[in-house]
Order: structure tokens, then sequence, then C-alpha cells
């Protein structure tokens, strides 16, 4: 018997193979910001410490802090200055300064 009888079956075209290395991401125009977040959601207060880009939406910066302090995102707001920021809008639509503290606050009390 030989090696190639062994093997004697038809091998089936599989799909290229993918590359997991993620696109390169084009750098956004926005300014950068270094700010202070403060959890006021559950006991104790917790403080981290995020430098953002400017034009860069709510709901992104909110899944980050999400990921930071591990909360849904559903579940807070981000407030300055007493104003709840929406969602959909980008950081530089507030009068957000670099080293200011920003608060995440739990939606139910949220205006």
């Amino acid at each position: 018997m030989s090696f190639e009888d062994e093997f004697d079956e038809d091998l089936v075209d599989e799909e290229p193979v993918r590359s997991k290395t993620p696109a390169t991401k084009t750098p956004s125009a926005g300014k950068k910001l270094t700010l202070y977040f403060m959890s006021t959601i559950g006991p104790g207060e917790k403080k981290e410490k995020l430098t953002v880009n400017d034009d860069s939406r709510i709901k992104e910066i909110k899944q980050t802090l999400g990921n930071l302090f591990g909360l849904n995102p559903n579940d807070f707001h981000i407030s300055s200055g007493g104003v709840t920021m929406d969602d959909e809008d980008q950081l530089k639509d507030y009068s957000v300064r670099n080293g200011d503290d920003i608060l995440l606050i739990p939606a139910s009390t949220a205006g």
C-alpha cells in the first residue's frame, strides 16, 4: 500500500482564510480632551481618567465607560454642568473643557 492510496479522498475547497487583524482606523479630526468620569452609581464613588476626541458621539463614550465601570450603557447617562448629554450628540456639542469632571448618573434619575 502506498501513501497516496491511504488518502485517496477528494478534498473540498474551503473558503480562504481571512485575517483577524482589524482594519486600520482612520484618525479622527477632533480635538483630544482628558476628562474625569465619576460614577455615582452603586456603593462608593468611582473616578476614571479618560482621553477622548471631542467629535466622539456620546453613545460611543458611554460604551467605553460601561466597560470601565462594569455598567450597561443603557442604565446611565452622562452629565456635565447639570446638562444630560444626548446619545446622538457629539462631545463638542457641550461646553466641556480639558480636565472637566463628568458625572455618570442612573438613567432613572436623569432629566
